[in-house]
C-alpha cells in the first residue's frame, strides 16, 4: 500500500491513506474515512499494514499507546513538511511536461 491509495474494508468502508511511517519494521499508515461516494468525512484511522504469503491486509490500530506515539510520528513529520514548503525546499510544479 502507499500513501494516496484508497482502501475498501471488508465492511465497505473506504479510507484515503494519508500518510505512512515505517517504526520498528511495521509500516503504519494515517487515514481519513470517505464516504461512498468517496469524499472525506472528519473521521480518521491509525492502519498498520501486514503481508502475509504475498497479500497484504490493513488492520485498525486499536493500542492506545502505539495510537498516540503514531499521532507524535505524523504530526511531527506534517510540521516538518510545513518547514520545508516554507523554505522552498518542496517544489510542487507539475512534472509531467
Amino acid at each position: 500500500m502507499k500513501k494516496g491509495q484508497i482502501i475498501t474494508l471488508e465492511d465497505n468502508e473506504k479510507y484515503l491513506l494519508l500518510m505512512d511511517t515505517m517504526q520498528e519494521g511495521h509500516k503504519f499508515f494515517y487515514a481519513n474515512k470517505l464516504t461512498n461516494d468517496e469524499k472525506t468525512t472528519n473521521e480518521y484511522e491509525y492502519f498498520e499494514e501486514t503481508v502475509e504469503d504475498g497479500d497484504t491486509y490493513m488492520g485498525i490500530v486499536m493500542d492506545e499507546e502505539i495510537k498516540e506515539f503514531l499521532h507524535t510520528v505524523f504530526t511531527t513529520d506534517l510540521l516538518d513538511t510545513a518547514l520545508d514548503i516554507e523554505a522552498g525546499n518542496i517544489d510542487f510544479e507539475d512534472d509531467d511536461n
